[in-house]
């Protein structure tokens, strides 16, 4: 499994926020033998999206300094594209094994890990 290590550098609560949700998009979720072993995690797909979707606004309305364009392009590259998930209405996006295995999700991992290097939030 692949960890991405985030540092901080995070200086307002707003954009704290925003790298935790971030980061929460980008991370692998367990391999489907160690889901196995867990009790089933309800809407926890859903929970990140809407996560996202809170800290972003709250972080766009909120700019205390201009992001550069490779940060707000990164940023909304991730927003395009869980925002056509959520309208897709496709409940088999939803669930644990299309968080793992499903192209649409491992797109949303790869676009976060990017917002998480280009904010310099990782190690990467």
């Amino acid at each position: 499994m692949t960890r991405l290590e985030v540092f901080g550098g995070a200086t307002t609560g707003r954009e704290a926020r925003l790298q935790r949700a971030i980061s929460g998009l980008a991370e692998e979720p367990p391999c489907a033998e160690e889901a196995k072993r867990r009790p089933p995690r309800q809407g926890f797909a859903e929970n990140l999206v809407f996560e996202f979707d809170e800290a972003y606004t709250a972080f766009v309305e909120g700019f205390e300094t201009l992001p550069s364009e490779e940060q707000l392009l990164a940023l909304q590259a991730v927003d395009v594209h869980v925002s056509a998930m959520v309208r897709a209405k496709d409940a088999a996006l939803w669930t644990e094994r299309a968080r793992r295995e499903d192209p649409p999700w491992v797109e949303v991992r790869a676009l976060a890990a990017h917002v998480l290097r280009v904010f310099e939030w990782t190690g990467r």
